[in-house]
């Protein structure tokens, strides 16, 4: 109830703000002026009708038939609200930004009757989970700036996003060397919780922390961003370091992005230590022949564990994976992108790190395992825009890198092919503020999801995602 009552005091603050002050209407924002502080505000809404068959890959319901979005879990049908309102301020040395967001399965409890902080179902609009979404506040010095918050942040999401792309809470500092060379380092917050051992406190046992270092160097219209991360995951027993780099650009019509992170470091204490070596890599080629026509062609690669026995971890886990939002091959309502228990991928992910029983050293939710098989994924696609349709169609291959860990994991022979996903996205803008899309996911399995699963797990996955969007 107290933090329900103090958003709403925080927006009866921000609306009544302007009171007095010179205030205009932009294309889509709200911009007042009061004093020395310029402040924008700006909204979107996001309805999203789900349709979905065989989520399993099973035509009869099984324990894995469901699938999992920002929203929750949906099974065969759910409609997904995501409703923001936000503001950001400019002054002469500081800024900051804040969204206030509630995301949830559209029902009655979730929309009118207020929160339940017993019932997931039950957490809605007027509930727990409307509240501050986005944070960042920012204070420039001149030669760096400062700034802390819950923002979104990333190391290699104009690339692939195999390493790191969340919103956690952080420290962070930036700067710039000359005109062609920035740089920004960050402390992040990922989990810092207190164990409770029969009265005694144990203030690190369960926590996570990242240091993360990024360096762009822009030259002409490419960047190329050596990044280092270190992640101290007490909670895991796992403290790894993240070496790699990002290059991106364009050459004429051609857009290239590649990317490639090697992790070395160590899991447990003791005489159930073990090394981590792996390494995970992105490549595409983006072409703009015209605005309706832009194909491009890639795939991403990240090891296996090739034995669950022995001292020496060879599955690439990232701190986590934001492919979802990755520029070539993201789409927000693919399939691919949720959570799919049968085939071990999670929420904003492309890979099967879920899979495996050995807990690892990364990924979203400190869900990624220590023997699970990798990845590899070739796809091809195009995109583009006509007046005021747009679209993107691809296909992506999968593969499982490595699967010996994996069998020595589930004691069963298990192929490589984890199977074939085509995504098709049409949407047309009404306006700047109003459009309407489809979005329809097709994954036919793979052999290797009939030897992890059973011989009945062989049917074609259908996700068909309706969305409409209001921004402002």
């Amino acid at each position: 109830m107290m933090k329900k009552s103090l958003v709403w005091l925080m927006c009866l603050a921000f609306l009544s703000f302007p009171i007095g002050a010179a205030a205009k209407m932009g294309s889509g924002q709200v911009i007042t002026k009061s004093k020395d502080i310029d402040i924008t505000m700006f909204g979107s809404l996001k309805v999203f009708p789900f349709f979905v068959d065989n989520a399993d890959f099973n035509s009869d319901d099984t324990g894995y038939d469901r699938l999992l979005d920002e929203s929750g879990w949906f099974e065969n049908h759910s409609v997904r609200s995501e409703i923001r309102v936000g503001w950001t301020a400019k002054a002469e040395n500081w800024d900051f930004l804040i969204i206030l967001e509630s995301d949830f399965n559209m029902n009655k409890a979730n929309a009118d009757r207020g929160a339940d902080a017993t019932s997931p179902d039950d957490s809605g609009m007027t509930g727990e989970d409307f509240g501050v979404e986005k944070l960042n506040f920012g204070y420039n010095f001149g030669p760096f700036r400062i700034d802390t918050g819950w923002n979104t942040k990333f190391l290699d999401l104009k690339t692939g996003g195999i390493l790191y792309g969340d919103d956690h809470p952080y420290i962070a500092f930036s700067g710039k060397v000359n005109e062609a060379m920035g740089w920004e380092i960050m402390y992040l917050m990922i989990q810092d919780e207190i164990e409770n051992n029969n009265g005694i406190f144990d203030g690190d046992s369960l926590d996570w922390r990242a240091y993360t270092f990024r360096l762009n160097y822009e030259l002409n219209d490419f960047t190329l961003a050596p990044i280092y991360a270190f992640s101290d995951n007490e909670d895991h027993d796992a403290q790894t370091h993240y070496l790699g780099f990002e290059v991106y650009g364009k050459i004429g019509a051609f857009t290239p992005r590649f990317e490639f992170v090697y992790a070395t470091g160590d899991i447990g204490n003791g005489d159930s230590e073990a090394d981590i070596s792996a390494f995970g890599a992105y490549g595409s080629l983006e072409m703009e022949v015209n605005k309706k026509f832009k194909p491009y062609i890639g795939g991403y690669f990240m090891t296996g564990d090739d034995d669950a026995n022995d001292k020496d971890v060879e599955a690439f886990n990232g701190i986590t994976n934001i492919s979802r939002y990755s520029p070539t091959f993201g789409m927000e309502n693919a399939m691919i992108y949720r959570y799919i228990p049968a085939i071990g991928s999670h929420l904003y992910s492309n890979n099967f790190a879920t899979l495996g029983n050995t807990p690892g050293y990364g990924g979203i939710s400190n869900s990624s395992k220590a023997d699970s098989p990798g990845m590899m994924m070739l796809g091809l696609g195009a995109k583009g825009a006509m007046g005021a349709w747009g679209y993107q169609a691809q296909v992506m291959y999968f593969l499982f890198e490595e699967t010996g860990a994996l069998e020595d994991s589930y004691g069963t022979d298990i192929d490589s092919e984890v199977g074939t996903e085509m995504d098709l996205r049409v949407t047309y803008a009404f306006n700047e503020h109003f459009s309407l899309g489809n979005v329809i996911s097709v994954f036919i399995p793979g052999d290797g999801v009939q030897d992890l699963r059973g011989d009945d797990y062989d049917d074609t996955a259908f996700l068909n995602t309706i969305e409409i969007t209001w921004n402002f």
